[in-house]
């Protein structure tokens, strides 16, 4: 099963406020899992599964030259996606927690028994790839 969500998200701490604990990425984790019922309309799924993981982020518009050249990357963009881009455990731990909303997908994120995840550039557009 394949499924393509239109952004890549990185789960954000929990935070507190006047005695109170809230999820930062809760209104990001309501259009994920809309987009996630759109695709996945099966019964969610009860034995171990194995998941990959591909987040597609956009590269930054200083990657690319400017002029008539602004459709060919800098000698000096980077090849991979790191420094402030997110950290791919927190990019995994959004969508492990997305999938179990409603046991759309899974009843529960312990039934994961292996993981791929991998972070790449795109030059057009976010995106997420999971393959169940």
């Amino acid at each position: 099963m394949k499924i393509t969500i239109n952004n890549c998200i990185a789960q954000k701490r929990h935070r507190f406020a006047r005695g109170f604990v809230y999820d930062p990425s809760s209104k990001d984790k309501k259009i994920a899992i809309l987009q996630i019922k759109e695709q996945f309309t099966g019964e969610p799924y009860t034995d171990a599964l194995k998941i990959s993981f591909v987040f597609h982020i956009k590269r930054p518009k200083a990657h690319f030259r400017t002029g008539k050249y602004a459709n060919e990357l800098k000698k000096t963009a980077p090849v991979y996606p790191i420094g402030r881009i997110g950290d791919i455990d927190n990019f995994i731990k959004f969508y492990l927690d997305v999938m179990q909303i409603d046991k759309t997908v899974y009843l529960d994120d312990s039934q994961v028994i292996e993981i791929y995840a991998k972070k790449e550039y795109d030059d057009k557009e976010s995106y997420t790839e999971i393959i169940i």
